[in-house]
């Protein structure tokens, strides 16, 4: 039995966990427009930021700036302690994008690569789903599509190698069969842009990844799975080439993103469908080790 507890017990769907060191874990209550700071000394709950326009996935880059998709503003940012926002992108081809979801940035803080599924159920605003690229340029940042072949991507990985993004393709339409949720492994090419994949991992009829992290080793954890079907809701460890290391169950249904923290970073943070969010204490049978030569956390 993993060592779970129980930090925070929201309305609505939580996403976007990331450690702040020294202060806590920021998340995001997507359709409530909030950021929450779990402060893990006071162990309590408080707002952090307001009106987010439905923030979803959150990372810092090296440097401790944090970014942020706002899927129902429809667009990519990066905040500020307070209310300051900056905007990256919202366009793509005098379209708006339909939601960004999930996003990863390169250590050279130069490029980001980002997802934009419509899980919303919104009228597409573009007619593709795809994961586009950002690249950073004296006067502005420019974007690209670099996907042609996705069903509503979902999270988004850079491999500890900086060779491969990792790819979440994670449609909802569960009745057909045709439509698979796959976990890929795309090339990168030295232009930044996205080569072929490989399928990693199939998951079928069942739920696939939600949002997932990168342990020291460079593995894979990942959140996945429902009731409704397959395995149940589980926490996935996968070998950089896609073997399964373990599985084991989650507390509660549809577990939706997941990271490392803790003063050694050691425990596992993982937010829920349902609102909830969790930590897992290492209990010594996986060994929850952050990868910090992408992300240094720092106080913001």
């Amino acid at each position: 039995m993993e060592n779970w507890n129980k930090i925070a017990d929201q309305k609505n769907l939580t996403e976007g966990p990331t450690w702040i060191e020294g202060r806590g874990l920021l998340y995001s209550e997507c359709s409530a427009s909030l950021t929450w700071l779990w402060d893990y000394k006071k162990k309590t709950n408080e707002v952090w930021r307001r009106n987010t326009g439905g923030s979803n996935g959150m990372i810092l880059d090296v440097e401790g700036k944090l970014y942020a998709c706002e899927g129902e503003a429809r667009r990519v940012v990066s905040y500020e302690e307070g209310l300051e926002t900056e905007l990256i992108s919202d366009y793509f081809e005098g379209m708006a994008f339909n939601e960004p979801n999930d996003l990863a940035v390169h250590p050279n803080k130069k490029v980001i690569w980002f997802s934009d599924p419509n899980y919303g159920g919104r009228k597409l605003s573009i007619s593709h789903e795809s994961v586009y690229l950002l690249i950073k340029e004296p006067q502005k940042w420019s974007v690209q599509r670099v996907t042609f072949n996705t069903d509503r991507p979902n999270g988004v990985l850079l491999s500890k190698d900086l060779k491969k993004l990792y790819v979440a393709n994670s449609p909802h339409d569960f009745e057909n069969e045709s439509i698979r949720r796959e976990l890929r492994s795309y090339d990168i090419k030295p232009d930044f842009t996205l080569g072929d994949y490989e399928v990693m991992h199939d998951f079928g009829p069942a739920r696939g990844v939600d949002g997932m992290t990168l342990d020291s080793k460079g593995n894979i954890v990942a959140t996945a799975g429902f009731k409704k079907g397959g395995p149940g809701p589980m926490i996935y460890y996968f070998e950089p080439d896609g073997r399964v290391v373990k599985t084991f169950e989650a507390p509660e249904d549809s577990p939706t993103n997941c990271t490392f923290g803790g003063d050694n970073l050691d425990t596992l943070y993982v937010t829920f469908a349902t609102g909830a969010v969790y930590e897992l204490i290492n209990s010594g049978s996986v060994s929850y080790t952050h990868l910090r030569a992408h992300e240094t956390r720092h106080d913001l």
